[in-house]
């Protein structure tokens, strides 16, 4: 704890925790562990200056949730609205560094928050893993257009999922069309991908690709994810296949040659 601390909980709790710095400032000293000196600053504030700063807060914090997550906030906002108040109002986050914007860190937190319908927060990682991937440059990197790679020894090549795409599963189908107010209660596998010319995609996937996918590691054959999967061998090398040739499969790094893709 430390004055960073203690000023991003007043300025989340202003209206909790100014009277209390003004009546027993031992009590808050002793919480954050601040120095006389410390104490001092925290307490040269004036209330109306907390209460501002807690405004620009949440309508900064408020900002960084739309651009990550922007339809799941538009869902509290029209539906829990005292939900998104209550996370913008009372909830603490300081200033990080390796994330000056604050976009992931403010999403990351509410789809955490107490009191969040469980469903929203289903959809709100869905939100949120497609921020990620469109903003990951390894990702960009991965799905920019160039010549076709061939997989050598269809045996004994490990597999491994391209860069440019994520597997995740959700509690709800955050795929209906109804999404985010219709979210049926059903687990569901999704594929994202990034492309480099059209909109990111997303697929729904079975249990058995998704098996298939997960061994897909770098370190099993397409033989061995198929039995990793618990899947028939050839059905599975002729699926693999299909991914392999929509990029969504690669070959292991150091195993990508000039040519086309075989598993």
């Amino acid at each position: 704890m430390g004055l960073r601390e203690a000023f991003a909980s007043v300025i989340a709790s202003p209206g909790t925790l100014v009277p209390v710095l003004r009546e027993d400032p031992g009590e808050v000293q002793a919480r954050f562990g601040l120095s006389d000196a410390e104490l001092a600053v925290l307490a040269g504030v004036d209330g109306e200056s907390y209460a501002f700063m807690a405004e620009e807060s949440a309508a900064k914090r408020r900002i960084h949730l739309s651009v990550g997550i922007p339809r799941t906030v538009d869902e509290l906002a029209e539906h829990h609205p005292e939900v998104l108040d209550a996370f913008l109002t009372t909830t603490r986050l300081l200033e990080d560094p390796d994330e000056p914007m604050g976009i992931v860190r403010a999403c990351e937190h509410l789809l955490a928050f107490d009191g969040l319908p469980s469903a929203t927060a289903d959809f709100g990682r869905f939100e949120l893993d497609q921020y990620l991937l469109l903003g990951d440059s390894v990702a960009a990197e991965a799905c920019r257009p160039g010549p076709p790679v061939r997989i050598p020894h269809a045996d004994g090549v490990p597999l491994v999922l391209s860069p440019a795409v994520r597997v995740a599963t959700y509690g709800h189908d955050v795929t209906d069309p109804g999404a985010p107010v219709r979210l049926p209660r059903e687990e569901v596998t999704v594929l994202l991908q990034r492309a480099w010319d059209a909109p990111l995609r997303a697929f729904r996937i079975g249990a058995g690709t998704g098996l298939l996918l997960a061994g897909c590691d770098g370190t099993h054959t397409g033989r061995e994810a198929a039995r990793h999967a618990d899947l028939p061998e050839a059905g599975a090398l002729d699926l693999l296949e299909r991914l392999v040739s929509g990029d969504i499969v690669r070959a292991a790094p150091a195993l990508v040659h000039q040519g086309r893709p075989t598993v």
